[in-house]
């Protein structure tokens, strides 16, 4: 008999963590029925496989306006995902991202059953204003059988909380569309693009201001997502004169045709976990260029190598390598060769194989 695995998410919107949970789910499938207990209703972004069981703790969100109602709606959501694990019959919870851990924790020890975590961005940075996240990580964190990071840096964070052998680095996967076989489909144009939540953190504007600052020639910049800072983006892009040249194209599900037909790949962040988008990016022969932020850029562009690095917020920066990538198609050729050979190692096999050693060690420990 299959063992059972249950997923916990805040939701199946677009984004880096949905989109691991759905590589995943469908990777792991075959060998394991698969459910995703998601906390608020959402249609799922990514494909996922009519297999895969989707269960929801509330059919919309619920804004909490004090601590009270906080500490009541994370309540409610704790009984419904335990409830789920014992209707279920669940082997194994696997959470995602700071909150929704620690749900998962408390609800897999009442069901007495172990349970992974994953943090998917940087601590230091991400969680500093959510003081009583914080403190439920510090304690509960330990209960869990074993946490996920991506990175050597985010991983000696949590060495100083758990037991450093708990703590184990795995990267993303990259997404089941994104093959060997979706590269050989490459219609390149000349488009630089970017792909990320329209927030400070991803912190596109700098990338608008630079590529308007240069001689961008038959070039376009087109940016992927949605976010708060739309409005703001758009006012950018039409009082600067570009709105032929700059498109704010919101969310999309072809990504892969985006990379297709992309010659360049601008990440802009200000700190980030482990950018799926880069490596899925490079994987697909694009020319990548990244701010060198905490944490992730660096494990995946070796500067002037397969890629450049510049420092945050450097937009003189930015436009001097966009510069030499547009005015050298070899260079762009080259960058992107030796991009997807750094990207290899993150196909969704391999790293679903790396998944799969820690779950097989948590079924086989029976002492939760």
């Amino acid at each position: 008999m299959k063992k059972k695995i249950a997923f916990v998410v805040g939701s199946l919107t677009a984004g880096g963590a949905e989109r691991v949970i759905s590589t995943l789910s469908n990777e792991l499938i075959e060998r394991y029925e698969v459910s995703i207990i998601q906390l608020v209703k959402e249609k799922p972004f990514y494909n996922l496989n009519s297999k895969i069981k989707i269960f929801s703790c509330r059919e919309e969100k619920k804004i909490s306006s004090n601590s009270i109602e906080s500490i009541t709606n994370n309540y409610y959501f704790y009984k419904k995902i335990s409830s789920y694990l014992k209707e279920e019959k669940i082997d194994i919870v696997i959470g995602f991202i700071t909150s929704t851990n620690i749900l998962s924790i408390l609800a897999s020890r009442k069901a007495k059953i172990p349970c992974i975590i994953s943090e998917r961005n940087n601590p230091e940075i991400e969680n500093a204003p959510k003081k009583k996240w914080n403190f439920l990580r510090n304690v509960l964190y330990k209960k869990a059988n074993y946490l996920v990071v991506q990175t050597e840096q985010i991983k000696s964070f949590f060495d100083k909380l758990l037991e450093p052998n708990n703590v184990v680095i795995l990267a993303n996967p990259l997404s089941q569309e994104i093959t060997e076989k979706s590269l050989q489909k490459n219609t390149k144009e000349n488009i630089v693009l970017n792909i990320g939540r329209l927030t400070e953190q991803k912190a596109q504007h700098l990338l608008i201001n630079a590529f308007s600052n240069i001689d961008n020639n038959d070039w376009k910049l087109i940016i992927a997502g949605e976010g708060k800072l739309r409005d703001k983006y758009q006012k950018m892009i039409d009082d600067l004169g570009m709105t032929d040249k700059i498109s704010l194209i919101g969310k999309t599900k072809n990504v892969v045709g985006l990379y297709q037909k992309s010659k360049i790949f601008v990440m802009t962040s200000k700190f980030e976990g482990f950018p799926n988008v880069l490596i899925e990016a490079m994987y697909m022969g694009l020319a990548p260029i990244s701010t060198n932020c905490p944490t992730g850029p660096s494990e995946l562009i070796n500067s002037n190598e397969n890629g450049y690095l510049i420092e945050i917020d450097d937009q003189k920066a930015l436009e001097n390598k966009l510069i030499k990538l547009i005015q050298n198609e070899n260079l762009i050729q080259d960058f992107g060769s030796k991009a997807h050979i750094a990207a290899k190692p993150f196909e969704a096999t391999k790293i679903t194989s790396e998944w799969e050693i820690l779950i097989k060690d948590c079924l086989n420990n029976t002492s939760i």
